[in-house]
């Protein structure tokens, strides 16, 4: 592809020229595993009593927040946090053990994805021939967990879902005979054939530890899951509404996030319903022992009926009951793509869906949740690009942080940004213009993010949003961390009309899908 494409146009050189002094919000730092591949920031240490409460006003550096980041040597194709592949209640079916392996992962593509022929070929290539397949074959030292720069302990395939109020990660790790134990710290959790962790909660009398527990069904592939909650390690698996297994659907269930909110606890993930559907659910409990389960309304009429949806889940929630998550269309095309769109509820004691909008997230746009603080302050990414998936190519996806109450401690101005437009400014790091952030994995408190981007050594081309790398370029974990006396100006845009499918963006995209397209952090 010609040289040309890539350069900044005269006309987003006059508008960067223009913004002679302008401020940023966050100056980056990079994580690195050598020996993987690429690295993602997964999590973010939570705010401790003595901590800094605001990054915008008290003065913080790279130590303020520890980082947990993870290392992958190639790619997963069966998402290591994920209860079921694919998050469907068929998933099974696409892993089962045979020749025809890459053909079902071919044909996920095709059906739930929609890319043309060889673009599914390619991912299937990619997430199979070149990813799952390794783990078939024995090896479970793809992914490795880091906290700052210290290794995470576990026996293989090490992924760290949150830290905990201790500054421990929590999460799940593999063995050679199962694939998934949950661990909090030192602490690991064997219920089940199967189990994972995503977060925990102290109350200052008991530790709750939200997660699954998956128990395989018959002697076959086809497992089982239910959303967990160990009150200080005694395990209570959740019911599902009235789900049983049928022929080579399975039952699943998770619980991703716990907050108490009026003195009463909240968990919050996915269940199955009588149609064995995977859909976004609200666990409740008053005394943390006997847990209620309630569906999230609004995926369930008109363009939104159920059977419109592959899954929905909620993957966080604040102390003051906003939960987060995603759904996934597969029966809608919705502007050009079978959607994973970003949702959320204003109050998870009565969970009502209302999607994103408005801002940089429009109509059919794919997203990801990281996560979400005290002030109601969400991270997590979203298509960059507006082109048809359909018969088409991935959208490219950049890193955003968005504001959905008044709450907001960042300078947020009411509105959605993709992080790449506050790392750029007078006040910020020379080396910022290394990074594009192209997914926020967690948020804290104190406004200190962990992220994922792509790094070009010796700085990108130009300080345009879509510049291009004339380096070497490669995903890196990253910290975002909040300067004093921020301000917003927006990075310039390359404005010539062009087909990025050969470029730096489409890269991403494929990046993006390939390792970060079906899972949270």
């Amino acid at each position: 592809m010609s040289s040309k494409i890539f350069k900044i146009s005269a006309v987003a050189a006059t508008v960067a020229a223009s913004f002679a002094a302008n401020a940023a919000l966050y100056n980056v730092y990079k994580y690195d595993d050598s020996s993987a591949v690429q690295t993602y920031g997964v999590a973010i240490s939570p705010v401790t009593d003595s901590g800094q409460t605001n990054c915008f006003s008290d003065t913080c550096d790279q130590q303020t927040s520890a980082i947990a980041y993870e290392g992958k040597r190639y790619q997963e194709g069966f998402q290591y946090r994920d209860e079921s592949p694919f998050l469907v209640n068929f998933g099974f079916d696409y892993i089962d053990s045979g020749d025809n392996i890459y053909d079902n992962f071919r044909s996920y593509c095709y059906n739930y994805l929609g890319y043309t022929d060889s673009i599914c070929e390619n991912w299937a290539n990619s997430q199979y021939t070149n990813g799952y397949a390794n783990e078939v074959g024995g090896d479970i030292d793809n992914s490795r967990a880091y906290l700052e720069n210290t290794s995470v302990a576990g026996d293989g395939n090490v992924i760290v879902n949150s830290i905990n109020a201790a500054g421990k990660p929590v999460g799940n790790y593999q063995t050679n005979s199962r694939r998934n134990t949950a661990y909090a710290d030192s602490d690991t959790f064997t219920d089940g054939d199967r189990s994972r962790a995503w977060a925990q909660y102290d109350d200052g009398s008991n530790v709750y530890t939200v997660g699954s527990v998956s128990t395989q069904n018959g002697t076959g592939a086809d497992y089982t899951s239910k959303a967990a909650i160990w009150k200080d390690g005694v395990v209570n698996e959740l019911a599902w509404d009235s789900a049983a297994v049928r022929d080579r659907v399975m039952p699943q269930g998770s619980a991703r996030d716990i907050a108490q909110v009026s003195n009463k606890f909240y968990a919050v993930g996915y269940n199955s319903d009588v149609e064995e559907r995977l859909r976004a659910s609200v666990f409740s409990s008053s005394d943390g022992s006997t847990w209620t389960s309630t569906f999230v309304s609004g995926f369930d009429g008109g363009d939104r009926d159920l059977d419109n949806y592959l899954n929905s889940t909620l993957t966080a929630v604040s102390e003051n009951g906003v939960g987060v998550g995603t759904y996934k269309l597969r029966d809608v095309v919705s502007n050009g793509a079978y959607s994973n769109g970003l949702f959320y509820v204003s109050d998870v004691a009565n969970p009502t869906a209302k999607v994103f909008s408005g801002d940089i997230f429009f109509t059919g746009a794919n997203g990801l949740i990281g996560g979400i603080n005290k002030y109601d302050e969400v991270v997590g990414s979203v298509d960059f690009e507006t082109h048809r998936e359909v018969d088409g190519q991935p959208r490219a996806q950049r890193a955003f942080i968005t504001q959905l109450t008044s709450k907001a401690q960042a300078p947020l101005q009411g509105k959605g940004w993709y992080l790449d437009n506050l790392t750029y400014g007078s006040n910020a790091l020379a080396s910022n213009n290394d990074y594009r952030i192209i997914q926020a994995g967690d948020i804290n408190d104190a406004g200190v993010i962990a992220a994922t981007a792509y790094y070009c050594e010796g700085g990108y081309a130009s300080d345009a949003i879509d510049a291009s790398c004339s380096g070497s370029s490669k995903l890196v974990a990253v910290k975002l961390v909040p300067v004093t006396d921020p301000s917003i100006t927006e990075r310039p845009v390359e404005t010539s009309t062009v087909e990025r499918s050969g470029g730096t963006l489409g890269f991403f995209a494929l990046t993006l899908l390939g390792l970060l397209g079906f899972r949270r952090k």
